[in-house]
């Protein structure tokens, strides 16, 4: 496929999906990269979680522009995330992209004892040319499942050939991961993608497990020396703070937040996904 059919392919996802070229572009890049994790030697050691996986779990009309990992049997150094990021770059693939390496630096993790990473790779497909993020966290601890994803579909088939499987977070690691950085950040937690995931996946029918969900909860919070307080609670100083950044989250979804039904007041948003955490019951001996 050349660059130009390619083009006109995207332009008309674009119109279908009611979103812009560059983002269905954006989303084509990742889906690559993804691709050739599944055919790489590293497939099992960089566990798929974030965003744009939970995007494939469900609708959660946001916008997605980089990958997430969780690495394991990996020590966590500079070196060895650059030798795994290029060599799964490299990973032969049929589709004309070409991925190659920018930069790397580390990332703060708070709740964690170790350093996390960030690689920007460099994208290529003919003359079109753009970098993607690639974030990788260490030091959690997840029970992977593998799953099966259908690559980008023209006309109801896929653009590339050949399924995408990887080791990926429950929907139950994403939801307890995201209500503890919530609750452990507070106010200075400026992302409001994590409060928009939380309320998507509660209004999901049948998404999450409860007694899963329990479980995982309890570990995550655990694991990361977090009290088991699991209410989502700020004086109105942070209200006020979460208000500004909420009203700026839901103007950047466009029509999406419609399809939603999103709140305007973020502490709607805090009372309904409250109100459902109820249902998690987390022994008195564990809290």
């Amino acid at each position: 496929m050349n660059e130009a059919v390619l083009k006109e392919r995207l332009k008309i996802i674009a119109v279908e999906k009611s979103t812009t070229l560059n983002k269905v572009w954006k989303q084509l890049l990742l889906e690559r990269f993804l691709a050739r994790l599944s055919d790489s030697p590293y497939q099992d050691k960089l566990i798929f979680k974030g965003g744009l996986l939970l995007a494939q779990y469900i609708a959660i009309n946001r916008e997605t522009i980089d990958i997430d990992f969780l690495m394991t049997k990996i020590k966590s150094e500079m070196g060895n995330i650059e030798k795994v990021i290029k060599e799964v770059a490299a990973t032969n693939s049929a589709d004309g992209f070409f991925f190659t390496w920018f930069s790397a630096e580390e990332l703060s993790q708070p709740h964690m004892e170790y350093t996390g990473f960030r690689v920007t790779l460099n994208a290529q497909f003919g003359k079109m040319q753009d970098k993607i993020q690639v974030d990788i966290g260490i030091g959690d601890v997840v029970v992977p499942i593998e799953t099966t994803f259908t690559p980008f579909e023209y006309k109801g088939k896929p653009i590339f050939a050949g399924e995408i499987s990887l080791y990926v977070y429950p929907p139950e690691a994403i939801f307890a991961e995201k209500l503890e950085t919530i609750i452990s950040k507070g106010a200075i937690n400026s992302r409001m993608k994590d409060y928009h995931d939380l309320l998507v996946m509660i209004r999901e029918p049948n998404f999450l497990d409860t007694e899963k969900l329990t479980h995982t909860i309890q570990a995550t919070f655990n694991r990361r020396g977090t009290p088991m307080s699991l209410s989502i609670n700020f004086d109105s100083a942070g209200i006020q703070t979460l208000q500004a950044l909420w009203s700026n989250h839901l103007r950047g979804l466009g029509t999406f937040r419609e399809r939603l039904n999103l709140p305007d007041q973020v502490n709607d948003v805090i009372n309904e996904i409250n109100d459902w955490i109820k249902i998690i019951t987390i022994p008195r001996d564990q809290i």
